[in-house]
């Protein structure tokens, strides 16, 4: 038949364009979408003059029946692999688009999740992470109760860590602005000696309970796992997150922390609280808008030596060019 001959590409142009922003990306298709219109172009193909709306609308029954109940398994297949594709090809484009006018004004262009996350599990360093989220609200905090949510930048951060385990192996970490908290337990799993993972006390509840859903992972490798309370426009003294007799982390993360102009120096004043010479910071974020991300790259430069770091060469990591990594270390006075 004429529609098992298109390819992927023939099917998602036969969309004709709406009246909305020409260069925004198409929704991605459904299986039953794609199968429709192929069915549908066959037809047009072969279609009297008088065809009509209700024609139309019938077949779309017609061939949602057609999908459900006369293609075998292996004929679906093909369906869901160009719906699987389109998504993909959907959050590729989604990474880049910006809305007009949303250059300068825009504190947070949301997209699509670019890193596959499923709160039922995802597989992680041979073993399955479980991280449920939580319904935000504007009235939450400084931040919008963003903190209840796992973000693109958290799971690119734990991709990392997960590729590049020597990071923070056998290592004393403090994480920032963890949320969820998908980045600090990616580093128990991974062989930290301790990660104290910090946040607003709003997020803390949440946070605690992904914990205690993924501590099977690391208690035969005597991790020390904890969340606490940090604020940072008053942050809490860096003993009273590691303990007295340790002044400084090892590491320092940060993932998906810059996009409120706001708290970018209270940001920059905590990471420079809680490191010296021999601190490592890795900050990874999505670019969204403008302001914060020149205020954040200007401070950064000012306090550390950094590094944008190649994920493709360094981890084999993926990632859209407006996604940051980036590796920090204190500028030497």
């Amino acid at each position: 038949m004429f529609f098992y001959s298109l390819s992927y590409w023939d099917i998602l142009f036969m969309m004709t364009s709406d009246e909305r922003d020409p260069n925004e990306p198409k929704e991605p298709m459904t299986a039953l979408e794609f199968y429709a219109h192929a069915r549908r172009k066959e037809e047009e193909m072969t279609a009297k003059p008088d065809n009509t709306a209700d024609t139309q609308t019938q077949s779309s029954e017609l061939y949602e029946m057609e999908f459900s109940n006369n293609l075998s398994d292996v004929e679906k297949a093909r369906w869901y692999k160009l719906a699987k594709m389109d998504r993909i090809r959907y959050k590729r484009e989604m990474s880049t688009y910006e809305p007009p006018g949303s250059s300068s004004g825009c504190h947070l262009l949301l997209m699509g999740r670019f890193f596959p996350f499923d709160s039922e599990g995802i597989s992680f360093a041979e073993t399955t992470l479980i991280i449920k989220e939580a319904q935000n609200s504007s009235h939450i905090g400084e931040d919008g109760g963003t903190g209840l949510n796992v973000w693109d930048g958290a799971m690119l951060l734990a991709r990392f860590i997960e590729k590049v385990p020597n990071i923070i192996k056998n290592k004393r970490v403090i994480e920032l602005g963890s949320g969820c908290g998908v980045v600090g337990i990616a580093a128990a799993i991974s062989g930290c000696k301790e990660v104290v993972m910090t946040d607003l006390s709003y997020a803390l509840p949440l946070m605690r309970k992904n914990v205690e859903r993924n501590e099977a992972a690391w208690k035969d490798k005597e991790v020390v796992v904890s969340c606490k309370e940090c604020d940072w426009f008053q942050p809490p003294a860096v003993d009273e997150l590691l303990g007295e007799d340790n002044n400084k982390a090892d590491v320092l993360l940060v993932a998906d922390c810059v996009w409120l102009s706001s708290l970018i120096a209270p940001l920059l004043q905590t990471l420079k609280l809680y490191t010296n010479d021999s601190t490592e910071v890795f900050i990874t974020y999505q670019q969204r808008g403008k302001e914060a991300h020149d205020l954040f790259l200007e401070g950064i430069h000012e306090l550390f030596d950094v590094v944008d770091v190649d994920t493709l060469k360094a981890a084999d990591l993926v990632k859209p060019d407006v996604f940051h990594l980036f590796h920090c270390k204190r500028k030497i006075s």
